[in-house]
């Protein structure tokens, strides 16, 4: 990880004094927690773990692996606190679905290029003492590995100095993966580990030491660990094959 500053996209003008957080509907979330945490506790026997490392006051970055679109849901169950996220605009097409994300403070955002004003609004969220939650790879895990993360968690920490609790979610890729059209009925567990001061996700190494605590809570394997193992074995099937081919040819000769 580079050790000099990130370039800050979302410098604030001199005398900028205002703090905003995301506009919600209390009725609307609580409502809205309650169906879906009584859906997933019968549906995928939901389960949380370490919730107690989540701080009940003050700001927190939740970083967490993505895998599914179960993800916000089962993290935001998990927790007493509102939960505010980033989403890409294209799960927004569907107007009452835009309008649900709206009520229960949903900041959408061009994953590719997130605005500033949207990153402005994490920020801010952060400044007002509330809880942030954040996937870091950008996508959908494809297996379940854990993918590189992106600049936003370092981007945040560094800017807010906000605590950071890692998150791994086990199962929900299991129960809803990429390409399948409803979710299966498979187990799924939230594990919160113990928060790290902004000092450690900063330090060298930082970010993928948290990575990979975020793949330990998840009971997942981190991308290049399954890229390794796939190589390892393409190498051993055609080392078996030439073996063979060698046995075959060997065979053939002693005959003639």
């Amino acid at each position: 990880m580079s050790k000099g500053p990130i370039e800050d996209p979302v410098a604030e003008p001199a005398g900028r004094q205002k703090v905003r957080t995301v506009q919600r509907s209390v009725l609307v979330w609580t409502v809205s927690r309650a169906l879906a945490k009584g859906f997933c506790k019968v549906w995928f026997r939901h389960e949380a773990e370490g919730s107690a490392n989540i701080p009940q006051h003050g700001p927190v970055l939740l970083v967490a692996n993505h895998s599914s679109y179960l993800d916000p849901a089962v993290l935001g169950i998990s927790t007493r606190r509102w939960i505010g996220y980033l989403a890409q605009a294209g799960l927004a097409r569907f107007a009452p679905f835009r309008w649900w994300m709206a009520q229960v403070g949903v900041t959408l955002i061009d994953r590719d290029a997130p605005g500033k004003e949207a990153m402005r609004i994490v920020i801010d969220c952060l400044r007002a003492g509330e809880a942030v939650g954040v996937f870091p790879e950008g996508t959908r895990s494809k297996d379940g590995s854990i993918g590189p993360f992106r600049t936003g968690v370092e981007f945040f920490v560094r800017r807010t100095g906000v605590v950071v609790v890692p998150v791994g979610i086990d199962g929900a890729w299991r129960a809803w993966p990429r390409g399948k059209w409803l979710p299966r009925p498979k187990k799924i567990v939230v594990r919160f580990g113990e928060p790290w001061p902004a000092e450690r996700v900063l330090a060298d190494g930082g970010i993928e030491a948290l990575r990979a605590r975020v793949a330990e809570l998840a009971h997942a394997p981190l991308r290049e660990q399954v890229t390794a193992q796939l190589t390892e074995q393409v190498a051993a099937q055609l080392t078996s094959g030439d073996r063979r081919s060698d046995t075959s040819s060997s065979s053939a000769g002693g005959g003639a």
